[in-house]
């Protein structure tokens, strides 16, 4: 399998074309670096196949009706922390879930419409868990970088920034 530090300049310039747009033609992609098209999409495949790459879309949560992030901590019994994390990778509200060290055992990010909404999220799924011991929850106001946007800089619209207080 294909590790991060086994990738040549030539494959790290495939990934970021394709960080800069992810519909990016290989053809395109191939003029651009001077090699052929079949290189490009070689490379390609062994990326995916690596689990190094993937292409997919990426959603402004901020345009939908459950467009609120919220960022939530959890510490969990040890004996339950799989338990845990499979119950909240099984929530829609859910978008992502890992496990953390510190003094939280699981981070989830999770869609929510407003507060109420992530109030009766967290009583209703999250502090109902057997095996959850202590939550702690934040609503995001702004984001003001989003890596996956190809190059770390911030790609906040007019109408996604917080109102500033007068």
């Amino acid at each position: 399998m294909t590790e991060l530090d086994d990738l040549d300049e030539l494959d790290r310039a495939i990934i970021s074309a394709l960080e800069e747009d992810g519909r990016r033609a290989f053809r395109e992609i191939a003029r651009s670096l001077d090699v052929s098209e079949g290189t490009v999409r070689g490379r390609f495949r062994r990326l995916e196949e690596a689990g190094i790459v993937k292409i997919t879309a990426f959603a402004n949560p901020g345009r939908f009706s459950r467009g609120n992030l919220a960022l939530l901590f959890v510490r969990v019994a040890p004996e339950r922390h799989d338990a845990v994390v499979a119950a909240l990778c099984a929530c829609d509200e859910v978008s992502y879930v890992s496990t953390t060290l510190g003094k939280w055992d699981v981070f989830a990010q999770v869609l929510v419409a407003d507060a109420k909404d992530l109030w009766a999220f967290l009583q209703s799924r999250v502090r109902s868990l057997d095996g959850v011991l202590e939550t702690e929850s934040t609503l995001e106001a702004a984001v003001h970088k989003l890596w996956f946007d190809g190059h770390g800089s911030p790609q906040v619209s007019p109408d996604d920034k917080p109102s500033t207080p007068s």
